[in-house]
């Protein structure tokens, strides 16, 4: 059943075609025109070896409030009684003869969006009563009553248009069940981007229902390992789009994001022994950050700092120091006569979580920067490592070894409410939280060799995200790339 409904925060337009309704997404290169005024806003995010959307953000259509209590459905996909909410979106309807093909593309990499989500369950389009070419477009073109015998309770309407190399698309997010269009947007750039507008507007579909963006306009580094190499490469967060960041010709490990997605620290064997480099990924230029004697390994940034917590043996012991962004140390921050590695930031920055095996074998602990105090938090099992703080802060991921495999559990930052997530399937190790913290990947050998996998906060929809040859493991989820 739909949840109950809660006002929306929102200031919204008086109608779907209302040209004030005008909405700048910052991070990409964006052009609008306001009704009686001309203003543009310039702006680029860019990856190097990257293809991300420059997508021109012109209209942003919203459900009318002059006559109505306008209100949005706010979903807690946590609850054990949640059901999937049925969607239909049929074919986008092309308004030229050019790429048809995208009308089906389109609309199917949408409705992968949502169901990736675990809010959204698409209908199958072969039961859809109407040729997708033939079905409106606006509100007052919908027939609603169609679609509620169908069983949906939510529709999505797309056009697009193909003019040389670019590409205009507006999409539409209908309320079935209150005759009511929710959101509406149209994005206009290059056409190999179309993916990235529906990405876009998936987030908006969230935003819409949940109060909060999704995860789909985010990418995943991790290490593709290929004979005796691994280098670093990155993909969209549904799996699609892979590209090498790394050509060391040597072993490259731990991909860290920096908090504004722009770079990437990693461990790398190219001069010899493990040092750390970073890596910028808007102009492609790489530095070395630590290069001390001994062990230099796994980098974290601080939640929106430039320092990092790294672990170094340039005073015998492998231990937790914080480093500047040019790699000087800052303080140590963990020190004992065991192994310490593995550091995962608190969204605060004033905790942190990290493996050390001051007790003979690998365990989590946390500790508070402030106070100083260190709490064990993992008990079952003589082997934990990997964790990772969700963006939320109110769980650890880790890998634990169970039954004679490595499995993902969560557990709070206090050491209660362990969860298991897998069971078994391979070994499933290096959890890491979508931004939104709604999924977590990780990589597995359920069907032979490493790749990535991901799940959802609740232990379904696991996905196999990798399928490039080799293996594929240390997954890394970025921040939200280029979005409010």
């Amino acid at each position: 059943m739909r949840q109950s409904r809660g006002p929306l925060d929102h200031a919204l337009c008086r109608n779907d075609a209302d040209p004030a309704c005008s909405e700048i997404l910052p991070g990409v290169a964006d052009w609008y025109e306001l009704k009686g005024s001309s203003e543009r806003m310039k702006g680029r995010y860019a990856i190097p070896r990257v293809t991300m959307s420059t997508i021109l953000v012109l209209l942003a259509f919203l459900y009318p409030v002059a006559h109505a209590h306008a209100q949005t459905v706010y979903i807690d996909i946590t609850q054990p009684s949640f059901e999937r909410l049925p969607i239909a979106i049929p074919d986008f309807k092309y308004l030229t003869p050019a790429q048809t093909e995208l009308a089906a593309q389109t609309a199917k990499t949408l409705a992968d969006d949502l169901d990736y989500s675990g809010i959204f369950r698409a209908l199958d389009p072969r039961g859809f009563l109407q040729n997708s070419q033939e079905i409106g477009l606006t509100q007052s073109d919908i027939q609603f009553s169609e679609w509620r015998r169908l069983g949906a309770e939510f529709l999505v309407r797309g056009a697009y248009q193909v003019q040389g190399s670019s590409l205009k698309m507006e999409m539409r997010l209908f309320d079935v069940v209150a005759d009511r269009m929710i959101i509406g947007k149209v994005y206009e750039g290059p056409t190999q981007d179309w993916r990235a507008m529906i990405h876009r507007f998936a987030d908006e579909i969230l935003l819409a229902l949940t109060g909060e963006r999704g995860a789909f306009g985010t990418r995943i580094a991790f290490v593709q390992a290929q004979g005796e190499n691994k280098e670093i490469y990155l993909i969209d967060f549904d799996g699609s789009n892979p590209v090498q960041v790394t050509r060391d010709d040597s072993l490259a490990l731990g991909p860290a994001w920096s908090s504004d997605g722009s770079r990437l620290a990693y461990v790398s064997y190219k001069e010899g022994g493990p040092k750390i480099f970073i890596t910028n990924l808007l102009s492609g230029a790489q530095h070395l950050l630590c290069g001390y004697p001994g062990l230099n390994m796994s980098p974290a940034w601080r939640p929106n700092s430039q320092d990092l917590a790294v672990t170094l043996s340039k005073d015998g012991n492998p231990d937790i120091y914080l480093v500047s962004s040019t790699g000087a140390v800052i303080r140590k921050l963990v020190q004992s006569y065991s192994i310490n590695v593995s550091p995962s930031w608190s969204p605060d920055g004033t905790k942190l979580a990290y493996v050390s095996s001051e007790t003979g074998k690998p365990q989590v602990y946390v500790l508070d920067l402030g106070s100083g105090n260190r709490q064990r938090i993992t008990f079952s099992g003589d082997y934990n490592t990997s964790p990772a703080w969700s963006p939320k802060g109110d769980w650890i991921a880790y890998s634990g070894l169970s039954g004679g495999r490595h499995n993902i559990f969560v557990i709070r930052p206090d050491g209660s409410q362990v969860r298991q997530l897998t069971h078994g399937e391979g070994d499933n190790e290096s959890p890491t939280w979508s931004p939104d913290g709604r999924m977590l990947a990780f990589s597995s050998t359920r069907q032979g060799n490493s790749s990535i996998w991901v799940l959802l906060m609740n232990g379904t929809g696991v996905r196999r995200l990798t399928n490039l040859g080799g293996s594929q493991e240390m997954p890394e989820w970025s921040p939200r790339l280029g979005t409010r």
